[in-house]
């Protein structure tokens, strides 16, 4: 594991603002993936910007973690679905004359 691509928990949430229980929320509602094989819980760099987005519904629009799993889930919805719309729209200018 190379350490330059993880951060700990503790650091986020102190440059967040926030609590490191919202984190923990997060990963027990399998939205984002905690390394604690170490002494300290590390992010992967990649889940940044998935946990900076719930961090944004929680704090800016004050949604509990409840809510924010919730929102979390329509948005992978939508963005599934506009990803679908994309493919079928290239489907049929295959066979636009």
């Amino acid at each position: 594991m190379k350490q330059e691509n993880y951060i700990s928990v503790k650091t986020f949430c102190q440059h967040h603002g926030v609590k490191e229980s919202f984190v923990y929320s997060m990963y027990e509602f399998e939205l984002l993936q905690i390394d604690d094989s170490t002494e300290e819980a590390l992010l992967s760099m990649d889940e940044l910007p998935i946990l900076e987005k719930m961090v944004r519904l929680h704090k800016e629009l004050e949604i509990n973690p409840e809510g924010v799993q919730a929102v979390y889930h329509l948005l992978q919805q939508v963005e599934g679905l506009q990803e679908e719309v994309a493919a079928l729209k290239r489907k049929l200018d295959r066979f636009d004359l």
